[in-house]
């Protein structure tokens, strides 16, 4: 396509002339397409750093995880901070870390309550 630089307007390739104003028209050149920058880990197996272009592979190291909450043996049905840390501490000889803690509201008969949730996780 070629588009009059005087006018703006779009003829087809075989006008030498602009239809509109007269003066001769040149084929438009597309813009070079430039690839995207990527800022975020995506695509699987592959992480890539923010602002480059490079992908490095992703160790497929694999994990497990467990939910820990006070329906556990650890507590009985009831919290207790004192043995959520013996619970904490005796998974991590086992080789567990904790990667999250929240908690949660629950609805009962009568009224909802509050329970305690941590996320643990080990190598495989």
């Amino acid at each position: 396509m070629k588009i009059c630089k005087n006018c703006g307007y779009r003829a087809p390739d075989d006008t030498n002339f602009c239809m509109t104003c007269g003066i001769p028209l040149e084929i438009e050149e597309p813009a070079p397409v430039q690839p995207p920058v990527a800022t975020t880990t995506s695509s699987v197996g592959k992480d890539f750093d923010f602002n480059t272009n490079t992908a490095a592979p992703v160790t497929q190291e694999r994990y497990e995880y467990k939910v820990l909450t006070q329906k556990d043996k650890w507590f009985s049905g009831k919290f207790d901070p004192a043995n959520l840390e013996h619970a904490l501490n005796a998974y991590a000889q086992q080789g567990w870390r904790v990667i999250g803690c929240a908690t949660a509201d629950i609805a009962g008969f009568g009224a909802a309550r509050q329970e305690f949730v941590s996320i643990l996780e080990r190598k495989l």
